[in-house]
């Protein structure tokens, strides 16, 4: 029987070493490419508007890590990581926005399992549930699919450091939670104008700090 349990990084970092054969460095890349990638500025297109950002660094510089592990008895199979951070540009909203990645299991039921945990410690608690696709993941962007992921954008991607993962189509993901439905932000368009306005907010900072 599959248990799961949270877990520190050293622990999640254990398992691809000792059970996915991954060398020190090896881990430690692929540990860094999804905190790359969220630190990345990405350019947004909206109505008439067009700025460019690290949308996603909130979950970095201000979220709340957590790892999940799954163990059959005393073995860890498997593992799994997500970040909270504040809904929008809104950060003393009690409502939340979750980034998740770092799938690896042994076999597409364990990873089912962490996802099953997941979501049951995630409900109610966010708006928007956001993840990447990689190429060559663990887990494709079927199975992503399969577990209420929606593809809201894609990019041609090539990692910025030492060539882990060959170069392809980064999708990026989301799935959104009754609470967003109800203030309707469902829609790809409304979510790039939250992350948009968040932006100005922040270029606003920025410039008042300048001067």
């Amino acid at each position: 029987m599959i248990e799961i349990k949270k877990i520190t990084e050293a622990a999640a970092r254990g398992y691809l070493k000792e059970t996915r054969g991954f060398s020190e460095g090896k881990a430690n890349e692929e540990l860094l490419l999804l905190k790359q990638e969220l630190e990345t500025t990405v350019l947004l297109k909206g109505q008439g508007t067009s700025i460019k950002g690290a949308i996603f660094k909130k979950f970095v510089s201000e979220g709340t890590n957590h790892w999940l592990g799954a163990f059959d008895g005393e073995k860890l199979v498997g593992i799994h990581w997500h970040s909270i951070a504040y809904t929008g540009n809104n950060e003393q909203s009690d409502s939340k926005d979750i980034f998740d990645g770092q799938l690896y299991a042994d076999n597409e039921d364990i990873a089912r399992e962490l996802y099953k945990e997941f979501d049951r410690l995630i409900k109610g608690k966010y708006i928007v549930n956001y993840s990447f696709s990689f190429p060559e993941d663990n887990f494709d962007l079927n199975f992503r699919k399969s577990l209420g992921y929606n593809v809201w954008a894609t990019i041609d991607w090539k990692n910025k450091g030492p060539e882990v993962r060959k170069p392809g189509v980064l999708h990026f993901l989301k799935r959104v939670s009754e609470e967003g439905e109800k203030i309707k932000i469902s829609s790809d368009e409304e979510l790039k104008q939250l992350k948009i306005a968040d932006l100005k907010r922040q270029l606003e900072e920025l410039n008042a700090w300048r001067t």
